[in-house]
């Protein structure tokens, strides 16, 4: 079972007034407000980088926020603050956060495209 299944993520297509919306729901709304391919994949080279025992990508610049959540690489994983960025809200374990960064760049560029009409 793959980090998507234990923590019951799934990606669904939503119509609203003619246009498609990619959402995901489990509790990843720090990964869903990243839209972007291009820092999807700088996210998940970073993570890899830092599997791999480089920290030279995080001690560069470990942000990895989004529009809901503040949360930076870390080399024992990737902690999600506060919204006063003063505590740790959540550690998420780097494999399992690049197998969620991996699931939603794949979903996003699964047709229909987000944003695109009906």
């Amino acid at each position: 079972m793959n980090s998507l299944d234990n923590k019951n993520i799934k990606f669904f297509n939503k119509i609203i007034d003619g246009k498609i919306y990619k959402i995901a729901t489990g509790g990843i709304g720090h990964v869903q407000s990243i839209r972007d391919i291009e820092v999807l994949n700088k996210y998940i080279d970073m993570v890899n980088t830092t599997i791999n025992g480089n920290f030279i990508s995080i001690e560069e610049d470990p942000d990895v926020s989004s529009g809901y959540d503040v949360a930076f690489i870390t080399p024992n994983g990737v902690e999600v603050m506060d919204e006063d960025v003063a505590n740790v809200i959540e550690i998420i374990p780097l494999q399992e956060f690049k197998e969620i960064l991996i699931g939603w760049r794949d979903f996003l560029l699964t047709p229909p495209l987000d944003g695109s009409r009906v």
